[in-house]
């Protein structure tokens, strides 16, 4: 309640000021209320920002009320339409405050894709009381995403040699998928495949490269059911038992992108970490 009542303080302060509106080249209405002379907002950046929407009397949205969500966060689009939100963005840097009319049409057509509200007047103008807290830049973010890819492919290199070592020492003969899944038949059968929608029943332990158990259907006693294909269990899941015979058993090696990838599950499960799994196909329910 506290913060809220700071907010409309704010806005009250802000309203006092909405004297001697400038306009840009794109005809976006504006009051800059403070600045720290900072770099500004370029295209390519993402925003984090606080803001207050008034159409008239009507307080249309407050992110300092919010204090799940108190920042709104929106990238500067290429090419944006001049005289609308993202124009006003560009003026500012971290710390700045402003104020921005735009045309409501405008803004729900453009921004939020969607109709005007009703009770909106038509060529009502919306402002828009902005305070930036800061902002990311295109070129940060693109180091960013640089490091990201060299980590992951760093992280992808050592699960693989972890798994192939572990393949290795295993002592059966694995064969390895498109998708990265290594299996071994322990025991071959004739039995029926499983086709897609259909629900299969299986005995399964599932251990981590360490020999650690985390999961079996040992514990209950009782068969685990799903449908193959609906996306109830992980993907080498829906892949192995597309493979199996009726009665079958395996072993399988699961790299993360076919497990619990960069989340990770529960306590024994970290992110991006390689399981083993011993399966058993009990039965096949045919669809009729």
């Amino acid at each position: 309640m506290t913060k809220f009542l700071i907010s409309l303080a704010t806005l009250a302060i802000f309203m006092v000021s909405c004297n001697n509106m400038q306009k840009t080249a794109g005809g976006l209405e504006y009051k800059i209320f403070h600045t720290n002379g900072g770099s500004k907002i370029s295209v390519g950046d993402y925003v984090f920002f606080k803001v207050i929407g008034k159409a008239g009397d009507s307080v249309l949205f407050n992110t300092y009320k919010n204090e799940q969500t108190p920042y709104m966060v929106m990238p500067v689009q290429e090419n944006f339409k001049k005289g609308n939100f993202e124009e006003g963005l560009t003026l500012l840097g971290s710390g700045d405050s402003a104020l921005f009319k735009i045309n409501a049409d405008s803004f729900y057509s453009v921004i939020v894709h969607a109709a005007t509200p009703k009770f909106i007047k038509k060529g009502q103008a919306i402002e828009f009381y902005i305070k930036i807290d800061s902002f990311v830049t295109r070129k940060a973010l693109e180091e960013r995403k640089a490091q990201s890819d060299l980590a992951m492919a760093e992280t992808q290199k050592n699960e693989t040699t972890a798994i192939e070592a572990y393949a290795a020492s295993s002592g059966l003969k694995y064969t390895k998928t498109e998708s990265g899944l290594y299996y071994s038949i322990t025991k071959a059968t004739n039995g029926p495949k499983a086709s897609k929608g259909e629900q299969v029943e299986t005995n399964y332990t599932g251990k981590l490269l360490n020999g650690k158990v985390f999961d079996t259907n040992a514990k209950t006693g009782k068969p685990f059911a799903f449908v193959l294909g609906a996306q109830q269990v992980i993907m080498g899941w829906d892949e192995i038992f597309s493979i199996l015979h009726e009665g079958e058993k395996a072993t399988i090696i699961l790299p993360s992108s076919l497990a619990y990838g960069a989340q990770g599950a529960g306590a024994d499960i970290e992110p991006y970490a390689s399981l083993v799994f011993d399966v058993e196909l009990l039965k096949v329910n045919k669809s009729k």
